[in-house]
């Protein structure tokens, strides 16, 4: 629409691609809207309930609505082994914005129990999506990021891994 905002379009663009194809997945019913012509009603499954996945973001909302992440999630992740610990302090850290001590931790992971739908629409799901599609027994490399309290305690802000967002 003329009145849609730049995200609002990439957001339908993106829409257009991924909602029918978790259709396709089970993850979500689709029903023709009556009476418009190529536009669809999505619900979840109770397949699609099982890994759905939805955080709620207020941060640096100033008074704007919550932002609702909804996404689709699988795992759990199994750390294989620690294969390095360093820490370097910053004046201006990238999480706090004040002098920062950062602790990075890398590992190998194994993915648990990737579903058969994630399984067996691998190719559909990475054409769409730079977060490949994990697969059982294989490592892969991360690096996990804590913050060092000035308590000299150590603070993760997770991020939201293994997400196929909508």
């Amino acid at each position: 629409l003329e009145s849609d905002s730049q995200w609002t379009v990439w957001n339908k663009e993106d829409l257009t691609r991924t909602l029918p194809l978790f259709a396709e997945l089970g993850l979500l019913s689709q029903t023709p809207v009556e009476g418009q012509s190529g536009i669809y009603r999505y619900d979840l499954t109770d397949l699609g309930r099982e890994y759905w996945f939805q955080s709620i973001d207020n941060r640096g909302n100033s008074g704007r609505k919550p932002f609702y992440n909804s996404s689709f999630c699988y795992g759990p992740k199994k750390i294989v082994k620690v294969t390095d610990i360093t820490e370097k302090t910053y004046e201006k850290g990238r999480f706090t914005g004040r002098k920062e001590t950062q602790v990075n931790v890398k590992i190998d992971y194994q993915v648990l129990d990737t579903p058969d739908w994630a399984l067996n629409n691998q190719d559909k799901l990475n054409a769409l999506y730079t977060v490949k599609v994990k697969l059982p027994g294989k490592n892969y490399p991360e690096t996990v990021v804590f913050i060092k309290g000035d308590d000299g305690e150590l603070y993760h802000q997770p991020l939201a891994y293994l997400l196929i967002k909508p």
